[in-house]
C-alpha cells in the first residue's frame, strides 16, 4: 500500500503527495487544513482523531461505533454514517453505499450557514479533562451512600460470588 501511495505522487505530481512515514507536524497541518475528516471505522473503542479534527474545526464524518458515537453529534459537531458490518472478509457493498450517501450529504452542507455553525460547535467544545476529573472526584462521596458500604463489611459479604470468579494463581 505504501508503494501505491507514493506512486500517486509520481503519477499526479501537481495533485497528490505520497507521504507514508509518521510525521506529527505534517499530520497537524493536514488536519488543520482539511474541511472534513472521514473516519469509517468498523470498531473504535474511543479514538482521538475525531477530537483532534474538531479542535481544528475540521468536521468529522464518522461510523456510528464506539467513542465516535459519544463524541460526534449528528448535525451538531459532525456527520454519522451508521454502523458498518463487522464481517469484513470482502468489501461490503452496503457499507460503501452508506459512506457515499453520507459524503454526498456532507458535501451538500458545505459552505452553508449550518456548516459554519457546525465548525464553530466543534471548536467551542471543552475537550479537556476538567469536567470528567471533577465528576471522578465526586465519585467517592457518592459511594458512601451505597448500601453495604459501611465500615467493617468485607467485600466477600457484599458480593460472595466475586471470590469464586477471581482466577487464583
Amino acid at each position: 500500500m505504501e508503494n501505491q501511495i507514493e506512486l500517486l505522487e509520481i503519477i499526479y505530481p501537481d495533485k497528490a503527495r505520497g507521504v507514508t512515514n509518521f510525521n506529527i507536524p505534517l499530520a497537524h497541518m493536514i488536519t488543520a487544513g482539511a474541511d472534513f475528516m472521514l473516519i469509517p471505522s468498523r470498531f473504535e473503542p474511543f479514538g482521538l482523531i475525531q477530537l483532534h479534527a474538531m479542535r481544528y474545526g475540521t468536521v468529522p464524518i464518522v461510523a456510528s461505533t464506539g467513542g465516535l458515537v459519544d463524541t460526534v453529534k449528528e448535525g451538531f459537531t459532525g456527520f454519522q454514517m451508521g454502523c458498518f458490518s463487522v464481517k469484513c472478509d470482502a468489501v461490503n457493498v452496503e457499507d460503501v453505499a452508506t459512506v457515499e450517501k453520507t459524503v454526498k450529504r456532507t458535501l451538500a452542507a458545505y459552505g452553508t450557514p449550518a456548516m459554519k455553525e457546525m465548525i464553530q460547535n466543534c471548536m467551542a467544545q471543552d475537550l479537556s479533562w476538567k469536567e470528567p476529573a471533577r465528576k471522578w472526584e465526586k465519585m467517592p462521596s457518592r459511594l458512601a451512600a451505597v448500601v453495604g458500604n459501611e465500615a467493617g463489611i468485607e467485600g466477600e459479604k457484599i458480593a460472595p460470588l466475586a471470590v469464586e470468579n477471581v482466577a487464583a494463581p
